[in-house]
């Protein structure tokens, strides 16, 4: 399952592995083209300075609401109004269309709006479904500190730990294992 919202917050990437390198993917303009055209979104690129830290801004705003949602606490309605500030800068609809006879109709979100205001207000409708109490239980971030990376946890039961078991959760089992091996010695 693809969230706009998930895939805006892991743009601030960070080595698993734990070498402390990190990158800002919204300064990458073919992760954003990528972006825009994985969730049918337009904005002008290449993004101007003040859009560019506008969303960066958003990212850390949005970064710490999801952290305190993780953690089980409860946000407060100032922190519920930014968010909500965020969704009024470029109001959408969605709108019916006709697909074609064999698929039948569709829908499409339409707006007066557009650019990086439209990108940031659907990052925002984005994240505020996530909220919904169907999927809030399912939000984690990767126990891997060096990771932490955002993802859905679509699990059963809803245990996963880590962002991907082949990658961090093994390399967590293996440093617990030579942990358990130092501590013997």
């Amino acid at each position: 399952m693809n969230w706009l919202c998930i895939d805006f917050l892991n743009s601030d990437w960070r080595d698993w592995r734990g070498s402390g390198r990190r990158e800002n993917r919204l300064e990458k303009q073919e992760w954003l083209e990528q972006l825009l055209h994985e969730y049918d979104l337009q904005a002008p690129l290449p993004i101007e300075e003040a859009s560019a830290a506008a969303l960066v801004r958003l990212r850390q705003y949005l970064r710490g609401l999801l952290e305190r949602v993780v953690r089980g606490e409860a946000l407060r309605q100032e922190e519920l109004e930014e968010l909500n500030q965020t969704l009024a800068k470029a109001p959408f609809y969605v709108r019916v269309i006709s697909l074609d006879q064999e698929n039948g109709y569709g829908q499409e979100l339409v707006s007066t709006s557009g650019g990086w205001e439209l990108v940031m207000a659907r990052i925002a409708a984005s994240f505020a479904t996530l909220l919904l109490p169907a999927h809030v239980q399912r939000i984690k971030i990767c126990d891997n500190e060096d990771c932490r990376w955002v993802f859905y946890d679509e699990s059963r039961n809803r245990v996963r730990r880590w962002c991907d078991d082949k990658m961090c959760g093994n390399l967590m089992k293996v440093r617990r294992f030579r942990e358990r091996q130092k501590e013997k010695k």
